[in-house]
């Protein structure tokens, strides 16, 4: 049996957790009987999309990145509609789509999980034709995103901080939704667009969402009241936050928000600025993933 080739990059600075020893973990780890692998490091934005394609153009197998959302989301993207498989190793701050999976958020059980190659495909959904591939939203999330991505500090620390800023800074935003079979009015403080049910460090926004039904859902919150924040916390820490007060979640596979002006968007953890309207679509089973067995 041929080997399969694999290329691993790892992103330097997602995260707080150090990868100096991430290349001596693959080559201690990796199954090589089963694997041909290199290591790339990406040197700056948008260097692993490069490295990505030039995979693809190599007919590499696997192509496995380590680091948060939005380098999952950059590597990812470029392998949907390909035969290339995504896999993950989690090292970013939240790890949101990792948690949605089970994936095991220590490298060498990661890499365990790589060595059974067991694949299985999902969907991705576009926002304006740019994919995402776990959580995207507007309003409050993005701008929280967008300071978050500003600041050299990682962690929680500094992600709790500027949750708290923002919540005291903004207010809600009128927003229509349009979709196949119905148009909605709302006031929303944020809304979510959930494919996988994880916002990461283990806060699901979307209890029910799944990575393979075709739809994305649509989480719409209201500004909570001070008072408010410790129920609605309780309930997203419960997995039940489509039963939260001032929660509405929809299912769709496809909707337009119209919002009242241009502004940043979060896009699998990185702020993009983006048009007024937002057009949503999911596109099924889209991308291999390698994921653990016991994931149906």
């Amino acid at each position: 049996m041929s080997k399969q080739k694999i290329r691993f990059i790892i992103n330097p600075i997602s995260g707080k957790k150090h990868k100096d020893h991430l290349p001596q973990q693959i080559k201690e780890h990796l199954d090589h009987s089963r694997f041909d692998h290199e290591v790339f490091v990406s040197q700056y934005p948008g260097h692993a999309t490069i490295l990505a394609k030039d995979a693809i153009n190599q007919h590499i197998d696997i192509l496995a990145v380590a680091g948060g959302d939005g380098s999952i989301n950059e590597v990812g993207t470029t392998l949907i509609g390909s035969d290339m498989a995504l896999a993950v190793i989690p090292c970013g701050s939240g790890n949101g789509l990792s948690r949605c999976m089970n994936l095991p958020l220590d490298p060498i059980k990661a890499l365990k999980v790589i060595n059974k190659n067991h694949r299985r495909k999902i969907d991705t959904v576009t926002v304006n034709d740019q994919p995402f591939i776990s959580i995207s939203g507007t309003g409050y999330d993005a701008k929280v995103a967008e300071d978050y991505s500003k600041d050299p500090r990682r962690g929680f620390e500094t992600y709790f901080r500027y949750i708290i800023r923002n919540y005291i800074t903004m207010k809600e935003q009128p927003y229509t939704i349009v979709m196949p079979d119905e148009t909605l009015d709302v006031k929303a403080f944020f809304i979510s667009f959930a494919n996988s049910n994880q916002m990461g460090y283990d806060f699901p926004i979307s209890p029910h969402a799944s990575l393979w039904d075709g739809k994305v859902d649509l989480c719409i919150v209201q500004k909570p009241n001070p008072f408010e924040l410790p129920i609605m916390g309780g309930y997203m820490l419960d997995g039940m936050m489509d039963k939260a007060p001032k929660v509405k979640i929809i299912q769709t596979p496809e909707a337009t928000i119209i919002r009242p002006k241009a502004e940043v968007i979060n896009l699998d953890g990185e702020s993009v600025m983006m048009e007024k309207d937002l057009h949503l679509k999911v596109n099924p089973l889209s991308l291999n993933i390698i994921c653990n067995e016991t994931q149906k």
